[in-house]
């Protein structure tokens, strides 16, 4: 596959928000946890990498500009070492409290999410739609009102590496 597309990331979004443990799977497993969403079996390092950080945008309040997410993904994987482990447990393992999926904030053996922190992330990921452009949105690119977190950093390396 070339890449992410929108279906592919609606796809994961509806799977995730429907099944909170897959986003701790995926810390761990993205390559399995993605490709078992998807039915595809041979789930590319940019596909994975791009689902990966998309993921933790929409988490985090973002928006995602699927059209441009490639370039961001690319950026991020080279400081995790081109590993999607890495940026995985990188930006989603520090979204979730660890990464670890038995500790985390959606292990398998939670039905609902546990903590606010949890609720809110679920929250993102369940209100982001896809709109013009290929742009899945829920909140504003940069909000500092509760102070600089991971969505924040994410916010502007976003913006800074739009093509």
């Amino acid at each position: 596959m070339a890449g992410m597309t929108d279906a592919i990331l609606q796809q994961v979004l509806s799977s995730v928000t429907s099944n909170p443990s897959l986003l701790s799977n995926m810390v761990e497993h993205p390559y399995s946890t993605i490709g078992n969403i998807t039915n595809n079996n041979n789930v590319s390092k940019e596909e994975a990498s791009q689902v990966v950080t998309a993921l933790a945008q929409l988490a985090g309040g973002q928006s995602v500009n699927t059209n441009n997410i490639g370039s961001l993904a690319s950026q991020l994987l080279g400081q995790n070492n081109n590993s999607v482990h890495s940026l995985s447990s990188s930006l989603l393992g520090s979204l979730l409290g660890g990464g670890q999926t038995s500790g985390g904030l959606f292990s398998s053996a939670q039905a609902q999410p546990t903590s606010s922190l949890a609720t809110s992330i679920l929250g993102n990921l369940a209100g982001a739609a896809l709109g013009s452009g290929g742009i899945f949105s829920n909140k504003s690119p940069i909000d500092l009102s509760d102070g600089f977190g991971l969505d924040d950093a994410l916010g502007i390396a976003s913006l800074l590496f739009k093509k």
